[in-house]
């Protein structure tokens, strides 16, 4: 059983699961460390999170914790069967959904996938975090066409919103990847006022001056630059075929009118100014009077607090339609065929085993790992790719389909390195 904080505060079920029950008694007390247990003669409960304990409140979009309720059950044949209740608390500050973006995704075909929302569903937040200056992190998603997808950036309640740190472009993923201009650079020069000869030069690959220069004319479609406004939102209409969209976050560069005479950025700087991201300076004056002047670029404002992102679409689901990265689930054969896995920047194809068939509602479906192996194939962005994330030790499968039944799952589970199991937290149907 799964609680999520400010959430999913409550779980119900019943302690006798598949057993025969007559009575049950709690071992332990009903107070747990993160929430109370309410259990009745006829085997229902009820567990509450208690979200104002401070060690709830200490529990971060990475963090889990779990706690124990062991009690004992008469069965009507007057067996005693000693059991226990397992209830996973997922830390979660704000909203639904989270997830945070799996490093590394510095480059497109790194790029995270993101499930996104509906008007009946709230789209899933990822929350990433530049790590330096020239960070890249890129997200992918999809659609199936005929609609309108929202993207906010830093959305009403983040923790980031008041801050104008990072710039988010969207772009026609076939057409990005035909553009071939990601690794481009510009050469920054040193050179002589006078005469113009070039004395050294550097090479500068900065997306925002890579996006400024122009590189990408082709396939941006949209922009969100807290150099130009205060825009936190962007609305994409998509045509009738279906398409693949890549997302960026990346630091905004300071502008020409941002410096100072000395060649600083002002002190009273409210955004990144306006004029060339090619800034220039007097690296030196010689004798004749001629100057050297130095062209260099300033990321202006850089934060590596974190920042969050949200998706949603007014469509259908891309994920009900089938793709070659679904995993296959048979129920019967208690089976899991994975045909590829992002694992950190390397693909996988795994088969999982399920361990259990849960009869009573402290047991959670758990899976072990009968067999991997490394694909030699190079990595390449799908929003289908079921992928795992070393920070919080989640695995998204975005598309599973149950064989006996049909019906197609967004499922969600956590690793367990000491055991190489995963468990069950989420399987949402797709529609």
């Amino acid at each position: 059983m799964t609680v999520i904080k400010n959430e999913k505060q409550e779980v119900s079920g019943n302690l006798f699961g598949g057993v025969d029950g007559a009575s049950l008694r709690l071992i332990d007390s009903p107070i747990g460390t993160y929430g109370y247990l309410d259990i009745s003669a006829e085997g229902s409960f009820r567990y509450a999170l208690k979200n104002d304990l401070p060690q709830v409140q200490v529990l971060g979009p990475n963090d889990t914790a779990q706690e124990v309720f062991r009690y004992e059950v008469t069965t009507t044949n007057n067996i005693t069967v000693d059991a226990k209740l397992t209830v996973y608390i997922l830390g979660n500050p704000s909203v639904s959904f989270d997830n945070v973006e799996i490093e590394f995704n510095n480059g497109s075909n790194e790029a995270s996938p993101i499930h996104a929302g509906n008007a009946s569903q709230m789209g899933q937040y990822m929350r990433g975090q530049l790590t330096t200056s020239s960070d890249r992190d890129w997200f992918i998603f999809n659609s199936l066409g005929n609609e309108i997808i929202n993207l906010e950036l830093c959305p009403e309640g983040s923790h980031c919103k008041d801050e104008k740190a990072w710039v988010m472009y969207v772009f026609d993923a076939d057409k990005f990847v035909s553009e071939g201009n990601e690794n481009q650079s510009v050469t920054l020069r040193t050179y002589l006022d006078r005469t113009n000869e070039t004395l050294a030069t550097a090479q500068a690959n900065h997306f925002y001056l890579l996006y400024d220069k122009g590189f990408f004319n082709n396939s941006l479609i949209g922009i969100i630059d807290p150099c130009f406004g205060d825009r936190r939102t962007l609305d994409i209409g998509v045509g009738t075929q279906p398409k693949n969209y890549l997302a960026l976050i990346t630091s905004p560069l300071l502008r020409s009118s941002g410096l100072d005479a000395q060649g600083a950025a002002k002190s009273d700087l409210e955004d990144c100014g306006s004029g060339d991201t090619v800034l220039e300076r007097v690296k030196a004056t010689l004798p004749d009077g001629s100057k050297i002047i130095e062209q260099f670029i300033v990321a202006y404002p850089y934060s590596d607090d974190q920042y969050t992102l949200r998706v949603t679409r007014t469509g259908a689901d891309p994920f009900a339609v089938l793709s070659p990265s679904s995993v296959t689930f048979d129920s019967i054969g208690r089976k899991a065929n994975v045909a590829k896995m992002r694992v950190n920047n390397q693909l996988y194809s795994v088969r999982l085993e399920q361990l259990n068939t849960p009869i009573s509602a402290d047991m959670l479906s758990t899976f072990g790992i009968e067999s991997i192996q490394q694909l030699d194939e190079p990595l390449t962005a799908d929003p289908y790719l079921p992928t795992y994330n070393p920070a919080n030790q989640i695995v998204r499968f975005p598309q599973v389909l149950d064989t006996q039944s049909g019906i197609v799952y967004s499922v969600e589970m956590l690793y367990h390195p000491e055991s190489n199991t995963l468990s069950l937290l989420k399987a949402t149907p797709v529609n």
